[in-house]
């Protein structure tokens, strides 16, 4: 029987991160939604100018946030991919530290020019108290809403997917319940709304710590300044596309408000505020799809497997489109009832026509930046999120107004042109690697690697087993390392197909490379290491003989899925 890698192993892990990843996004910005909707109906357009006109603000907590944690979440699933966990750890200890002495400048800083701040956030007499008031509150609360992203990034790579989930749920949910109570209750007024998005997140962050914190956490709690073989260079390198992305999205808020307001007055600003809630909903999709990614393809390229990498592109495109359908034709449909919910005179059904042409390609666009950071191809994710996020839209909008034009169409344009040039670029630009992904194939195409996949089955268990001991005698082991290898591939894969069951799936990849043969078993379940239970049973003696061959052993549990890997000295260089 011919054995090839096939997704059902790739899908099942990928799928279990999807969901989870799409309501936390979603979780996430009901903040921005809820602050939207009650302050519009409660307090008015000048109040809800306000908070679009204090984003800014918010977005460079997100910067900070984002640079320092992402930079360290991508390198240690890279560490992880690399076998290095302790180094991993140490990069999570490294978030904690450095989160919070940023957290604490900006909020000493912050309040210190808040006056100033304020006047150049918005210079309108009527609106500028109530920024004020708005950014006060979120500077005050830098630390929770910058410490956030520690358990929204390691506990994805921990594989705890659900509990990302849960502790974003209780931001989104506890922030319309204090919304409620400030503004209606209380009454008040911005500095309610802002301090509900501050509280909300600070239970959500301490929920997230203490996930971490827990027994069945692979990141100890801790504090360093840095990291044996990690420079902070590397950090920010890793960490620059999602604060970019921050970065830009803070410009092109404060872009569009100014164009906006001088071509079309102020209540299009207000329909552009709500017009940009809805747009980060539609986020839950274009960048759910990609975080659910973004750990595996971390580990992935760690190993250089790019047969995996190409799989799980094609895999988030799959799910990730009819999720973009169905979001254009909610958002498309209930056109009136937002406007009504936003108390607009002004018809946003264009605009979310739109903005739904472009989803596809945001997702794409997405997809593709969330692969390059990951990969380390950084400047390839920053042009993209340049393009997709600032410099596509606001061209297209200035234009569009210039000419007269629905400045709506920029939401589709920003999209698209961003992709055009991509495909232009890498057709361009690309040597010696695949074109659209940058792929280094020269592994695959010396034929010194092979992935595939079975079922936990007694048959394809045996069938695996004797593709890996041919693929071991072709790069160079003698017979009788040979011999021990098939044994001990079958009881290893038949211990964990006892434990989990027949319907248990592997993923296989084995590779000849500078004189070591790699071989790597993934798959789902519960933790379970067969190395360590085989220690404790005569009955697996081949599992013992090869450890005795081999340069070393390794099991990791990493995005929620077991991984066995097995070096061995003596194969083709």
């Amino acid at each position: 029987m011919e054995l090839k890698q096939n997704e059902q192993f790739l899908r099942k892990a990928y799928n279990k991160a999807l969901i989870p990843c799409i309501l936390s996004v979603l979780s996430g910005n009901v903040n921005i939604l809820a602050d939207g909707i009650l302050v519009g109906q409660r307090l008015g357009t000048n109040a809800l100018a306000a908070i679009n006109f204090s984003l800014p603000v918010y977005l460079v907590l997100c910067i900070a946030g984002s640079f320092v944690v992402s930079g360290t979440a991508i390198l240690a699933s890279d560490a992880i991919g690399r076998n290095r966990t302790e180094q991993a750890r140490n990069l999570y200890r490294m978030s904690i530290f450095w989160c919070t002495v940023v957290s604490v400048f900006i909020t000493v800083f912050g309040l210190i020019i808040l006056k100033p701040l304020s006047f150049l956030l918005c210079s309108d007499e009527s609106v500028m108290p109530l920024v004020a008031e708005y950014t006060g509150v979120t500077i005050a609360g830098a630390l929770p809403k910058i410490l956030i992203y520690i358990p929204f990034w390691f506990l994805r790579l921990d594989g705890r997917n659900g509990q990302v989930t849960l502790m974003m749920l209780i931001m989104g949910i506890g922030n319309i319940a204090l919304d409620v109570i400030f503004l209606y209750a209380l009454d008040m007024g911005v500095l309610g709304a802002a301090l509900a998005s501050v509280l909300s997140t600070a239970a959500a962050c301490a929920l997230g710590f203490a996930r971490l914190c827990d027994k069945k956490s692979g990141f100890p709690f801790g504090f360093r300044v840095k990291t044996a073989g990690v420079k902070l260079a590397d950090i920010a390198k890793a960490g620059s596309p999602s604060a970019t992305n921050n970065l830009f999205q803070t410009l092109r808020v404060s872009v569009i408000n100014a164009l906006l307001l001088r071509y079309c007055g102020s209540d299009m600003v207000a329909a552009f505020t709500a017009v940009n809630c809805i747009s980060a909903f539609g986020e839950s999709v274009t960048s759910g799809v990609p975080q659910a990614a973004s750990a595996m393809l971390g580990i992935y390229n760690g190993e250089h497997d790019n047969e995996s990498t190409r799989m799980l592109i094609k895999r988030q495109l799959k799910s990730g489109i009819p999720y973009s359908l169905v979001f254009s034709a909610i958002i498309i449909l209930s056109a009136d009832l937002i406007s009504l919910a936003y108390g607009l005179d002004i018809p946003l059904r264009f605009a979310f026509v739109c903005m739904s042409a472009g989803m596809i390609p945001a997702l794409i666009n997405c997809v593709l930046s969330s692969y390059y950071n990951v990969s380390g191809r950084t400047l390839w994710a920053n042009t993209i999120i340049l393009l997709r996020v600032f410099a596509m839209p606001c061209a297209s909008l200035f234009v569009l107004l210039y000419f007269g034009l629905s400045p709506w169409l920029f939401l589709f344009f920003g999209e698209v042109l961003t992709l055009i040039f991509w495909f232009i670029a890498t057709g361009i630009l690309h040597k010696n690697c695949s074109r659209f992904l940058l792929l280094d194939n020269s592994l695959e195409r010396s034929g010194n690697v092979i992935n595939f996949s079975v079922s936990g089955n007694a048959e394809n268990i045996c069938d695996a087993s004797g593709k890996i001991t041919d693929f071991c005698e072709e790069n160079g082991l003698s017979p009788k390392q040979t011999m021990r290898i098939s044994l001990a591939m079958e009881e290893i894969m038949t211990l964990i197909a006892n434990k989990n069951g027949d319907a248990v799936e592997f993923d296989l990849r084995v590779y000849s490379l500078s004189g070591v043969i790699g071989i790597r078993i993934r798959y789902g379940g519960n933790d379970f290491n067969p190395l360590a239970f085989a220690d404790d049973d005569d009955a697996y003696m081949g599992i013992r003989l090869i450890e005795s061959m081999c340069e070393r052993t390794l099991y990791q549990r990493t995005f929620g899925t077991n991984t066995v890997q097995i070096f061995v000295e003596g194969g083709a260089v």
